[in-house]
């Protein structure tokens, strides 16, 4: 059964928190436009998006030193085993003997070597990241009044699409590990408890 060691746990505590208030925050701010008046609350909402941004991004960057580092179970190759060929090979024997059972309903016990679950946890990293890289040029690039030029409104526009792709990306994410859960594999205990390592 997959186990995580407590970096790993409390990375992933403080993006587990820091992303739906990021979503919240989207839904009731309002950014600056030139001419827009905004409410002290979307004023408020923004700022707390923008500064929250740039702790879910410091935590995504942490999670992957963390993961250059190889330590515990934090290690990339668990993120991203499609970039080795053992890791390949994992993934295309999972397809062909754990996904036919989940069209059946049969959600297996998690295992160290879940080739699957590691691609998609990492591809939720690579999208917050990117999130959070395009926020930090937003952030640093709009003007006081809220203009955006160039470079800089490019980057706004792959923020909001990103934006969209994370909701989606997080509903199946919770869903998932409510499966799970309820399957008995106590998927919740293992990712946010600090017992054990």
């Amino acid at each position: 059964m997959m186990n995580y060691d407590k970096i790993t746990r409390l990375l992933h505590w403080g993006i587990a928190v820091g992303i739906p208030l990021q979503l919240i925050s989207e839904m009731l701010m309002k950014r600056p436009k030139p001419g827009r008046i905004r409410a002290e609350d979307q004023i408020f909402f923004f700022e707390m998006h923008e500064w929250v941004g740039m702790i879910v991004l410091s935590l995504i960057v942490m999670r992957l030193i963390w993961g250059v580092i190889g330590m515990g179970d934090g290690r990339l190759s668990k993120l991203f085993p499609y970039a080795t060929t053992t890791g390949r090979q994992g993934i295309m024997h999972e397809l062909r003997t754990k996904v036919p059972g989940w069209l059946r309903g049969k959600f297996e016990v998690p295992e160290k070597e879940d080739y699957i679950a590691g691609t998609v946890h990492g591809l939720g990293v690579l999208l917050v990241l990117a999130l959070g890289a395009t926020g930090a040029v937003m952030l640093y690039g709009m003007e006081e009044s809220g203009k955006m030029l160039g470079f800089v409104h490019e980057m706004k526009e792959v923020h909001e699409i990103l934006g969209t792709v994370l909701w989606v990306y997080i509903v199946g994410h919770v869903v998932m590990a409510l499966v799970h859960q309820l399957a008995g594999h106590k998927s919740l205990q293992r990712i946010f408890t600090f017992k054990g390592q």
